[in-house]
């Protein structure tokens, strides 16, 4: 390295000395606003991943009548000519039948752990139904249409409704995660631009000196600019171990819990870490070049 390169990081370093105090503050800031922008990233990840596999599940549900829904039992006949116009549509994949009985110990299953729950509901009170899974999950409506005034159907119901209505939901938290995140960064650029600014403000004697034996503006700018980045960066890299630290474990105790939906884990947290290393090194470097030519002549 040499002796110019030298010089400029040993007075980045300086510079981060001086003013340790205003230092761990612009640090901690970009960790805070890193790791906020970082989960947002992360849950934007998680919902995708856990998407593409609950759309890969959809399927609608065509709940059959019996008498404690409609009065009457849809008749064996009613129920073979469901089951066969339904197997001839060009957009239905497979077709499953579930029984009443099958419904309920499937209930049951589910609410195992619950026995308020599981006890409220009676053998019969759950309708037989056939579960239909389509090649394209959009195609719900020509089915409803088709299906839903069928002898001996109770009603229709597209699994994806239900899950179009989860997806908004998180996608409201991503957002606000994103838009807090935003203010957060913002926030450290106000604070980066601040330090750099008090830290040229007592070095202008020096940068006055330099100017006059001819140092460039770039020469004398560059310790400032370090400065700010190696903040940003430290910053960033703090978040990202906490991310590290912290979504793994937390994806690893929900997969034991809830086995049916997939959960990000160490290698979507590592591909997010350059992107916050990224943001945290450009956040510093911009805000310290506004501090820089707004308030110095250097």
């Amino acid at each position: 390295m040499s002796a110019r390169w030298r010089y400029i990081l040993g007075e980045a370093l300086v510079g981060l000395r001086r003013n340790l105090l205003m230092t761990f503050a612009v640090i901690l800031s970009v960790t805070v606003s890193l790791t906020l922008l970082g989960a947002s990233l992360l849950l934007s990840e998680q919902v995708n991943l856990a998407t593409d596999d609950w759309i890969d599940k959809v399927e609608v549900s065509i709940f059959l009548c019996n008498e404690r829904s409609c009065g009457v039992d849809i008749t064996p006949d009613q129920q073979e000519q469901l089951l066969s116009e339904l197997e001839s549509q060009p957009i239905v994949e497979q077709v499953f039948f579930e029984s009443q009985q099958a419904a309920y110990a499937r209930f049951q299953e589910m609410f195992k752990d619950d026995p308020d729950v599981a006890g409220v509901v009676e053998p019969d009170s759950l309708p037989a139904s056939f579960r239909v899974k389509l090649v394209d999950p959009n195609d719900f409506d020509v089915i409803a249409q088709q299906f839903e005034a069928y002898p001996g159907v109770e009603e229709v119901v597209d699994q994806q409704e239900l899950l179009n209505d989860l997806l908004r939901f998180i996608e409201v938290v991503r957002r606000a995660a994103l838009i807090v995140a935003a203010i957060q960064l913002v926030a450290a650029g106000v604070l980066i631009a601040n330090t750099i600014r008090v830290a040229a403000f007592a070095r202008r004697e020096q940068t006055s000196i330099m100017k006059l034996v001819g140092a460039s503006n770039w020469y004398v700018r560059l310790p400032f600019l370090f400065e700010g980045m190696f903040a940003g960066a430290l910053g960033a890299l703090l978040a990202w171990g906490l991310l590290m630290a912290s979504v793994p474990r937390v994806a690893e105790n929900l997969r034991d819990q809830i086995q049916l939906v997939p959960f990000i884990g160490t290698e979507e947290v590592l591909a997010v870490g350059p992107l916050m290393l990224g943001a945290g090194v450009g956040i510093a470097a911009v805000a310290s070049l506004i501090a820089l030519r707004r308030f110095l002549d250097v």
